[in-house]
């Protein structure tokens, strides 16, 4: 508390400088140099204000040896605050003051400073001159605790290339590969690049392989990866750096990957905006934080997904659904008491091609059919009716078959 009073007070005299830095640069424009006088103001918020940044972050918000500061969003975030205070919240307060109440304006304009500058200071600490720790993580002593399993089907030409991008990760944990269709030419990709090699006994089953697969792993975090799949070498470092034993599961964003190339489509930024609440460790402590991005969506990339398999325990895939399976599965987790975060690091290669399991259940309806049955988990049928509408335009990502039935 006594520092938060200190910081206001130093604060508060910057704002005093920064005011008497104003007022002499826009009377010396206007006056000596003959300029506009709306030039003279301009001129004189853009100075006043990098003055004001200089000194607050020397004497008012300074950071300790351990914390880091980005200097240039910083200042960024500096001539947003003061725009917003300075100029929209001030001309908003005066015309109520003034035009709605009849306040004179030198009243008006000292009981400003009352609700602008508390507002200004909260918005430079908490936000504009906000520091991060730096990180000291022992990965070493860490990796022990990820593994990756790939759950490979039939002969995949890509696997080979989702093996490579898994062991040589920045920070390498453990590899293996689970499969329900063994061939010689998975087992020899397992021996090329030693990693253990599982089958299960029985039918092919989404939810089966993915269970087994997650059972295969002793480590507490698990992320199962699908063959066709592309991993950024900082995928692991990421999902480290993030840890916290509270986490139930971690993901992140992706890159839509199309005949060999890193694409964007809109699916994907709006699945990134959707998840923005849930990038916040606290937030996403919320329920509703969790769940929401959910009720819009199968927002989740499962391939970016890792989990926490001391917190959720074995099988954690028990959905009634095909398709939708993994959605069903997020929507149980999120509804879990536990936060779920996400990392907006685009660190996945998510591959999109005509032979995907995606493609199999968009051309016989499934994938609508399991769509349907979700939205009704969360909303009522005519809300459900209304965003299936525009839901399956997201269809398209994968081509533009007649796949909405």
């Amino acid at each position: 508390m006594k520092k938060n009073i200190i910081q206001f007070i130093k604060f508060g005299i910057v704002g005093v400088i920064n005011t008497f830095t104003s007022y002499v640069i826009v009377n010396s424009c206007y006056y000596l140099l003959n300029l506009h006088l709306q030039v003279s103001n301009i001129i004189a918020f853009v100075l006043s204000v990098l003055v004001s940044f200089s000194l607050n972050s020397r004497f008012v918000f300074k950071k300790e040896q351990d914390e880091k500061r980005n200097v240039f969003y910083a200042l960024g975030k500096t001539y947003l605050t003061y725009s917003f205070t300075g100029l929209f919240l001030t001309a908003i307060l005066t015309e109520i003051e003034c035009n709605k109440l009849g306040i004179p304006l030198y009243i008006a304009s000292l009981m400003n400073l009352v609700i602008t500058v508390p507002i200004n200071f909260i918005l430079n600490k908490f936000w504009a001159f906000k520091t991060k720790k730096e990180k000291n993580i022992n990965y070493d002593e860490m990796k022990k605790m990820h593994s990756f399993v790939i759950c490979a089907y039939k002969d995949s030409e890509y696997l080979e290339e989702c093996i490579k991008s898994i062991i040589e990760q920045e920070v390498y944990t453990d590899c293996m590969l689970a499969t329900s269709t063994p061939s010689k030419y998975i087992e020899n990709l397992c021996k090329k690049y030693n990693i253990p090699y599982f089958v299960r006994k029985g039918k092919s089953d989404i939810q089966d392989d993915w269970n087994f697969a997650y059972s295969k792993a002793k480590t507490e975090l698990v992320t199962i990866a699908h063959q066709d799949d592309i991993y950024e070498k900082e995928y692991t470092k990421y999902i480290l750096e993030n840890y916290k034993k509270d986490i139930l599961m971690y993901n992140t964003n992706y890159y839509p990957y199309k005949n060999g190339e890193k694409t964007t489509d809109p699916n994907s930024k709006i699945k990134n905006f959707l998840k923005f609440f849930t990038r916040f460790y606290k937030l996403s402590k919320i329920k509703f934080i969790r769940v929401m991005p959910l009720a819009f969506g199968s927002c989740i990339n499962c391939p970016s997904v890792t989990y926490n398999k001391k917190l959720l325990g074995e099988n954690v895939f028990t959905s009634e659904l095909k398709f939708a399976l993994d959605w069903d599965t997020y929507l149980k987790i999120a509804r879990m008491d536990g936060p779920s975060i996400y990392i907006p690091k685009k660190l996945v290669n998510y591959r999109i091609h005509d032979n995907a399991t995606t493609m199999e259940f968009l051309k016989d309806n499934k994938r609508k059919a399991d769509d349907i049955i979700m939205f009704n988990k969360i909303w009522p049928n005519f809300i459900t009716k209304l965003l299936m509408k525009y839901y399956i335009r997201c269809y398209d990502t994968y081509g533009k078959g007649d796949f909405n039935g």
